[in-house]
């Protein structure tokens, strides 16, 4: 018998193909950028998670996102460039070139379904706690100009036809290395992420390599039946038509990083601009010593504590420490690097599930810190690339010995 969950999308995948019948899905525009842009220095498509909101799609729907960001853009970069642009000092270079618009979509927390909701509209500005140039501060009307341009683009985003499942909100992907975190779901799944590699291979054509589950060091997951789900610009959100996952029933232990089912998964349905979400027909935390399911214990025991020890250890108390040694509880439930101090195996122990020992340079804590780099975390080494340099090749020589 199909679940509700199963029977839902496949009568919003009907409605879609029904609305599209004899008629071209929406592309892009000319001149416009492509939504899905080659990133060298690889990218995290963002954060975003929570029940499908109130973005409208549909007849009324005008792609006017980029006019619009192409006519502020100037004033922007003005305001907000000297530290935004890559290798700026505020470790947030969501104004990172080569497209800037591109960089912009992609950052997490700033084109959302609620343009209210946006930080550019709620830390951005007086009062809201950034340190900068605020937007209400700026000339020409910089702040009204940006709300507008933020209102055109939740246009675009389609309402999910299951809002109470538990899912990823939409975010555009980058060519490379995204993140997508599950702390927005609930305090049961904080510091929990699903990684993957994305990588356009036709224009409806996007594939997913090396799907992962990173649980915490307290916080394992059950998750059933995951959907990827593909957000056509101004069109209604478009389920994974293969449905990669059906049947999967996942158990991930406390502190690993393991794979979503295969890994894998191509997704046909992809459109240029399109955003990427991920629905579960169940979601809910687990624990491995709790007898259901299977599973083992969690862990990833290193192979060389003294070569971590020797080469790793300082580097990332130094450069990491003052947020995940405990500083800050959120960065502290994605990588707790609390017993660096006082328990090395047990901190390389969590720090190899965010390495990746067959290409080192690939490796999370690395991609994400990376000053030039389009990755959505809140430290890159104040914009100095020679100190990002100096700690990739100490972690390194660990990383080479495991």
């Amino acid at each position: 018998m199909q679940s509700k969950f199963l029977s839902t999308w496949s009568i919003a995948a009907a409605a879609v193909l029904a609305s599209t019948s004899g008629a071209s899905l929406l592309g892009a525009c000319g001149g416009e950028p492509a939504a899905f842009t080659s990133s060298s220095s690889g990218g995290d498509g963002g954060s975003s998670s929570g029940p499908g909101g109130t973005g409208s799609g549909g007849d009324d729907f005008v792609d006017n996102g980029a006019e619009l960001f192409a006519e502020l853009e100037p004033d922007l970069m003005t305001a907000c460039g000297t530290c935004h642009q890559s290798g700026g000092i505020a470790d947030t270079p969501f104004l990172a070139g080569p497209v800037v618009y591109q960089s912009v979509l992609s950052w997490p927390g700033i084109v959302v379904r609620n343009a209210a909701e946006s930080r550019f509209l709620t830390y951005s500005v007086t009062g809201g706690g950034h340190s900068g140039t605020n937007l209400d501060s700026a000339p020409n009307d910089l702040k009204g100009r940006v709300q507008a341009w933020l209102e055109a683009e939740a246009k675009a985003i389609g309402s999910s036809p299951t809002p109470e499942s538990p899912q990823v909100e939409p975010v555009t992907p980058i060519e490379g290395f995204n993140v997508l975190y599950l702390t927005p779901l609930g305090e049961d799944f904080a510091g929990i992420a699903v990684s993957f590699e994305a990588k356009q291979l036709t224009p409806s054509t996007l594939e997913l390599r090396n799907i992962q589950v990173h649980t915490t060091k307290t916080r394992g997951l059950h998750a059933l039946h995951p959907l990827f789900v593909v957000y056509p610009k101004g069109e209604e959100a478009d389920p994974d038509p293969m449905d990669n996952f059906a049947g999967l029933d996942a158990y991930f232990p406390e502190n690993s990083s393991t794979e979503l089912g295969t890994g894998i998964a191509v997704l046909t349905n992809w459109q240029d601009q399109a955003k990427l979400g991920i629905a579960f027909e169940v979601l809910e935390p687990w624990s491995s010593t709790a007898g259901e399911g299977g599973g083992s214990a969690g862990g990833n025991a290193c192979n060389d504590v003294t070569a971590f020890t020797n080469s790793a250890r300082n580097a990332l108390q130094t450069s990491c420490g003052n947020c995940h040694a405990g500083g800050n509880g959120q960065a502290t439930n994605a990588l707790d690097m609390s017993d660096l101090q006082t328990d090395a195996a047990a901190a390389c122990g969590q720090v190899k599930n965010r390495v990746n020992t067959t290409t080192p340079a690939n490796s999370q804590i690395f991609v994400v810190t990376n000053p030039n780099g389009n990755a959505s975390h809140p430290f890159k080494f104040g914009g100095n690339a020679t100190n990002w340099n100096n700690f990739v090749n100490q972690v390194t020589t660990w990383i080479n010995a495991e």
